[in-house]
């Protein structure tokens, strides 16, 4: 589905850049998601399926817990685009912190 590809398209857009520049450009996609009626919960579990794809082994467990953390809030809150802009906030800091202790 265009959908699917499009939250693929967002996971390699967040592995390629970590900076608040992107973070903004990935909120206006996952608006956009919402938008067309794509759930939340979905949506993030498609981002995370599409991250797991690519990531190192050493991180996918942290990753796994931290979506699984924002999926629990955001059923709790109201406005779901804060809950997955946090998750992918969140994703490009642990992912960050990874890449600058692996590779200097």
């Amino acid at each position: 589905m265009d959908w699917e590809q499009y939250v693929s398209e967002i996971a390699s857009d967040i592995m390629k850049e970590q900076s608040p520049k992107r973070l903004f450009e990935v909120r206006g996609k996952l608006y956009e998601l919402l938008t067309n009626c794509i759930p939340p919960e979905i949506i993030l579990k498609r981002l995370l399926f599409e991250l797991l794809k690519k990531l190192d082994s050493e991180l996918k467990h942290e990753v796994s817990n931290w979506a699984a953390h924002y999926e629990h809030r955001m059923r709790l809150g109201q406005k779901a685009i804060f809950h997955l802009e946090a998750f992918v906030a969140k994703f490009m800091s642990i992912y960050k912190s990874f890449l600058i202790s692996t590779f200097g």
